[in-house]
């Protein structure tokens, strides 16, 4: 499916109240929830594919769980109550998902097989595989000709599981998560070693839940044992979804004044909007607050005239997902934006340092690439393009925002990968633009 986004487009000032529920918390709320001895109820649950993959795998491996819209309500089965599944289990386009639930699968008394599109059978596994084995898993995966690393499908013997004192190589929420949720499996205590700090959603959930989990220092300590939901009758509301909102922090910051609610600030998550700052944007912050689990706030930007930075070290882990719309606000803002340090961009569901070339280059900017980041340089007078998302909905939002900031006429393909992760996107984006911004069927030519 192509979007079409139609030259000068006139944009309104909205206020966003429904910017989509957060997606890594809401796999960690069918997760943690389903390991847990109680039952759950979960408002504003993203209701993307992902994690509708998500809530489906613990289905089929025995949980109860009921989803009326975005409410949904489960029964956790404990950290011994799950069944083996009678089919592959499917995760669909998410990285988070499958990377999760193998940590939670390697700890069972039964195999399974877990696998996902494409895209996700070209994501490399190592990572988590490698601390699994190190607890006594038996995991194997497929090889890909050239490259030394194992991919989907992965085949999971369950079995007995000890704890390990494991540093992590590279930041990455995805694995340190891994190792904890195979660490709530194992007949001793689990360290992770945390050399830079990185989302902690799996943390503040397992420890909202109960979960013998403490900081001390770089270290994250886990002592095995039980998991319950300590108000099992009240609501746990998801946070809209930080990533999500960034596509209209910066539109807001290049084009029109925006306001959203209810929007994550988990300090690991919201990153972006402090770049954003530095490089002059116009955001304040208001009606802050916080429950059990993760704050929250209002966000309100206004269009600024902005300068380019650098962007690398600690910073990343906490943006990787929003470079690409930072590389497109850079496009508008003045001098060179220098992004190092992000690696970790070439293993996502695209190589998103190429991509990201892509899209600049098709919208008239220069890019420099480096292994690990690349330089972009602006203003720059962008131009009418055409380009192909290939499936990642990152550098599709991307792509639309920037042709929708430059008022130029736009076409990029392969965009139904947008409800992955946001499926309110263009009813959102078409409160804001006119004329709107449509998606065709039938390839435009």
């Amino acid at each position: 499916m192509d979007c079409v986004v139609g030259v000068g487009s006139s944009l309104t000032r909205v206020v966003i109240d429904d910017i989509p529920g957060d997606k890594s918390i809401s796999h960690r709320a069918i997760i943690l929830g389903s390991l847990s001895d109680s039952t759950s109820i979960f408002t504003h649950f993203l209701t993307a594919e992902d994690c509708l993959n998500t809530l489906t795998i613990f289905q089929q491996l025995g949980v109860p769980i009921q989803r009326d819209g975005a409410t949904v309500m489960m029964t956790g089965v404990g950290l011994n109550g799950l069944n083996a599944p009678a089919n592959i289990l499917d995760t669909g386009n998410s990285g988070t998902g499958i990377r999760l639930i193998t940590g939670v699968l390697a700890g069972q008394s039964f195999s399974s097989r877990i696998t996902g599109d494409a895209s996700i059978q070209r994501r490399p596994m190592k990572r988590i595989i490698s601390p699994l084995k190190d607890m006594g898993a038996r995991i194997s995966g497929k090889t890909i000709e050239g490259k030394s690393d194992i991919y989907p499908q992965l085949d999971i013997e369950g079995g007995v599981l000890h704890g390990i004192r494991y540093r992590l190589p590279v930041a990455s929420a995805q694995v340190k998560s891994a190792v904890l949720l195979a660490g709530l499996f194992a007949n001793s205590p689990t360290v992770v070693e945390e050399p830079e700090l990185c989302r902690d959603h799996t943390e503040r959930l397992m420890q909202g839940f109960g979960g013998h989990l403490t900081r001390h220092g770089d270290e994250i300590h886990l002592i095995p044992g039980r998991l319950a939901n300590p108000t099992p009758d009240t609501p746990i509301r998801v946070p809209s979804d930080f990533s999500s909102s960034a596509f209209f922090l910066v539109l807001g910051a290049l084009r029109v004044p925006i306001t959203m609610t209810g929007i994550g600030m988990n300090p690991t998550r919201n990153t972006l909007m402090d770049v954003l700052i530095r490089m002059g944007a116009a955001v304040t912050v208001t009606d802050a607050a916080g429950d059990a689990f993760e704050p929250h706030a209002t966000l309100t930007v206004s269009p600024s005239s902005m300068h380019n930075v650098d962007v690398n070290g600690a910073e990343i882990p906490f943006l990787i997902d929003e470079i690409p719309i930072l590389a497109v606000a850079a496009l508008f803002s003045h001098g060179t934006l220098k992004v190092r340090d992000a690696a970790e961009l070439r293993v996502k569901e695209s190589d998103r340092i190429a991509a990201i070339a892509m899209v600049v280059r098709a919208m008239g900017g220069q890019i420099v690439e480096y292994e690990d980041g690349f330089d972009v340089s602006g203003p720059v007078a962008i131009q009418s393009f055409d380009i192909d998302s290939h499936g990642d909905h990152r550098i599709a939002m991307s792509a639309i925002i920037g042709a929708v900031a430059s008022g130029v006429s736009a076409t990029i393909r392969n965009c139904e990968c947008i409800r992955t992760s946001f499926p309110n996107f263009f009813d959102i984006l078409n409160r804001i633009v006119d004329p709107p911004v449509f998606l065709v069927s039938d390839p435009v030519t």
